[in-house]
């Protein structure tokens, strides 16, 4: 609210009635967009009816330095480049020696041939390890620690619900038997940026296509934060996601909305499935999950095509964002919240086995510069 309330102050009564309307009409496009996405029946969807759900899949090519191969726009993420990330620290007992005890056992056999959940929950481990746990070389500010996830300022949700996402939104984020949403962070709130850190699990094989849980996560994320007190002076809500699959591989999702719909930039798959593989694409992950977040996430035409001649908006958009809302409550809300209690019964095997899989011998990953 802090935020908020200092976004008041520095603009003018047409400037915060302007923005105001922006909001209101991205909050009623990006709804529209939900209620077809989540109606969706098919678990990937079709790059010939992507337009037809409002969901628009471009390329993220990543370099073998972690960085952007192509000139995006706009860009909410700067990776800073696989030689920019901060360094094991060398004396932490969590800094070096982890790292390299990690990578030097990550070929080793396991009691059991993993399972699907096995080999999901093994990588994601090690991710987060990445993030949370790794000590790193770089001079911490005062009160945190010297994790990577301290470093980019990234902050993490204790509960999803409601911390992240919104009571409603229950029933798409848990409807489904084989994807999850794992982790959510958050920009500190110094920064005063609306951008988000998301993980997904799915047990189905990966896919190039988008998968329709992928989308329903990242709209229901937007749509619960552009309403949060903490979002208010935003109309962007750029998301990035670490989504993890099977066979030991994952791919970066870049997100966010305007005039187009909902933009969602996925890299190729990252290999982790040996030792020589995961060095090379830890180093590449953490280049981006230590992205610096950049952007324009007030932009007053971020809903106006270039060149386009800006409309006057409707003045009662608040209104028809109450009514859009209440109309995905109706529809949509309903059928997922029924479909959460038929399916709760069924998914502890996915969401128990964060508890249940670590006798499984698995090392948390520490870094991803280990070479």
């Amino acid at each position: 609210m802090a935020g908020h309330l200092r976004f008041l102050f520095g603009r003018s009564t047409q400037d915060q009635v302007r923005h105001q309307e922006v909001r209101a009409l991205v909050i009623n496009k990006m709804s529209e967009t939900f209620e077809a996405v989540a109606n969706h029946e098919a678990a990937w969807i079709e790059p010939n009816i992507q337009e037809t759900l409002g969901v628009i899949c471009e390329d993220l090519h990543i370099s073998k330095r972690g960085t952007n191969q192509d000139e995006l726009s706009p860009v909410f993420f700067e990776p800073l480049g696989t030689h920019n990330v901060p360094q094991p620290h060398p004396t932490q007992d969590q800094g070096q020696k982890l790292v390299k005890e990690i990578f030097e056992n990550w070929d080793k056999p396991t009691p059991r041939p993993p399972t699907v959940t096995d080999q999901i929950y093994m990588l994601m481990y090690r991710i987060e390890n990445i993030l949370c746990t790794s000590a790193r070389d770089f001079e911490s500010e005062y009160g945190w620690s010297n994790t990577l996830s301290d470093y980019a300022k990234w902050i993490e949700c204790g509960d999803i619900i409601p911390e992240l996402v919104a009571e409603e939104f229950e029933g798409p984020l848990y409807g489904s038997r084989g994807s999850m949403l794992y982790f959510g962070y958050i920009a500190r709130n110094q920064l005063n940026r609306p951008h988000t850190l998301l993980a997904t699990l799915t047990k189905s094989d990966a896919d190039e296509r988008l998968s329709r849980y992928e989308a329903v996560v990242i709209l229901t994320v937007m749509l619960s934060r552009l309403e949060d007190d903490e979002c208010l002076n935003h109309n962007v809500i750029p998301v990035m996601v670490i989504s993890v699959f099977p066979g030991f591989k994952l791919r970066i999702l870049e997100a966010h909305y305007d005039y187009r719909g909902l933009v969602i930039r996925k890299s190729d798959f990252l290999s982790f499935v040996n030792g020589d593989a995961a060095i090379a694409s830890m180093d590449i992950l953490a280049s981006f999950m230590c992205s610096k977040m950049i952007g324009n996430t007030i932009d007053p035409h971020i809903m106006t095509k270039p060149g386009a001649t800006v409309p006057p908006l409707p003045g009662d958009n608040p209104g028809r964002e109450i009514r859009s809302r209440e109309l995905i409550s109706s529809r949509v809300g309903s059928f997922w919240r029924g479909a959460c209690d038929l399916f709760k019964s069924r998914i502890p095997d996915i969401k128990n086995t964060r508890n249940t899989d670590s006798e499984d011998g698995i090392l948390g990953c520490g870094a991803s510069a280990a070479g």
